[in-house]
């Protein structure tokens, strides 16, 4: 009877250390996955972002042309297409920052597509750089609570 409740006990221990570490791998997993699509988010709003600024402030392009090289950098860019893995990734508090941040571009395209010029970004934009912001120091968080806040990104 004590070699039975000796190898319960044994497998038991066993099977539970196994299941810890499974979870902690899973987990680990997860954060790696998370890390590498929140990276290649960023990354994507970072590049078409300077692509539609260079194309706009930056560029000797009569006006229509300008737009219009905004508007192939935003959906070169890969930020719509990285949003619907974010959509399926990310916690819904990022996930709905994304969407906005995406649409931020977006709308910005559409306005320069529409008409409007810019010598500067000025306010219009602003709801652009808070949505990213937010967006980022909660990727970090999400990462890794204990991490410190980061300072606002300037546009």
């Amino acid at each position: 009877m004590g070699t039975v409740t000796g190898a319960v006990i044994g497998v038991g221990a066993t099977s539970l250390a196994d299941r810890s570490r499974w979870r902690r791998e899973q987990a680990a997993r997860q954060t790696a996955i998370k890390r590498e699509l929140y990276a290649a988010y960023l990354a994507a709003v970072a590049q078409a972002w300077n692509e539609i600024r260079a194309a706009v402030i930056d560029s000797d392009e009569p006006w229509p042309q300008r737009a219009r090289l905004a508007s192939l950098a935003y959906r070169n860019g890969g930020v719509y297409e990285l949003r619907y893995q974010m959509s399926i990734t990310a916690p819904p508090n990022i996930v709905a920052l994304s969407d906005q941040t995406m649409r931020g571009i977006r709308d910005l395209t559409n306005r320069l597509n529409a008409g409007q010029t810019y010598d500067s970004w000025g306010d219009d934009n602003q709801p652009w750089f808070d949505a990213f912001n937010a967006m980022r120091r909660m990727m970090r968080l999400d990462l890794d609570p204990a991490a410190l806040h980061l300072p606002p990104s300037s546009p």
